[in-house]
């Protein structure tokens, strides 16, 4: 059987107990045998990230500590520039040739794949996972618009060698980063795993007025 390799990509500005949440539903789901979370450089259509690649990067390494099949990939950092994730999947698969590669993505996202760079090219590499948040509808026809199958179950999402849609539903924790460092400009408490909350604090990572 080929190795399951999740992507998992992201601002990570701060990594999140929501985000870990989501790692972990991923990798139980599909029984992954490693997920790969990605930082972003730099994204297209949002505005840059607080703190700079080598914090999130500390960050990410801190919550993965322990998660013995989660690796932090710094692919996009040392592309540098604007991150697509076409791209990023390309090189991962010239990396890992043999491997089932799953992008795990946002509904959100998924949802805003015509207004990515290639989106097409992402079935072409992968399978996705998408991770219903919130009350967004669902457009069953996205898949196929990109010549991509929507299926049923993580059995039928590795049926092929790529280009399979799995819809499941993100695990309840109502945070995200932005409101993440709203708590903590204000010094109040955020849903952040112990060693990043210490790490954050003891750097001075988000306070009010930070550049």
């Amino acid at each position: 059987m080929s190795e399951r390799v999740g992507v998992f990509g992201g601002m990570f500005d701060p990594v999140h107990d929501g985000h870990m949440a989501i790692a972990r539903h991923a990798l139980e789901l599909l029984r992954l045998d490693r997920l790969l979370l990605v930082p972003c450089n730099l994204p297209n259509h949002r505005e840059a990230p607080v703190c700079g690649a080598e914090r999130r990067i500390d960050m990410l390494r801190l919550a993965c500590a322990g998660e013995a099949r989660m690796e932090v990939d710094s692919i996009e950092i040392d592309q540098g520039g604007v991150s697509y994730t076409a791209r990023t999947l390309e090189r991962i698969r010239e990396r890992l040739p043999r491997a089932a590669l799953v992008l795990v993505l946002g509904l959100d996202a998924f949802l805003g794949l015509p207004d990515w760079r290639d989106p097409g090219r992402l079935f072409e590499l992968a399978h996705i996972l998408v991770i219903a948040r919130g009350k967004l509808p669902m457009d069953y026809d996205m898949a196929g618009r990109f010549g991509g199958v929507m299926t049923a179950g993580p059995v039928q999402l590795f049926g092929g060698s790529r280009g399979n849609v799995l819809l499941t539903e993100e695990p309840r924790l109502d945070i995200s980063s932005s409101a993440a460092r709203e708590l903590l400009a204000r010094d109040r408490e955020a849903p952040l795993p112990a060693a990043v909350l210490a790490y954050v604090r003891e750097n001075g990572l988000y306070r009010a007025g930070m550049s």
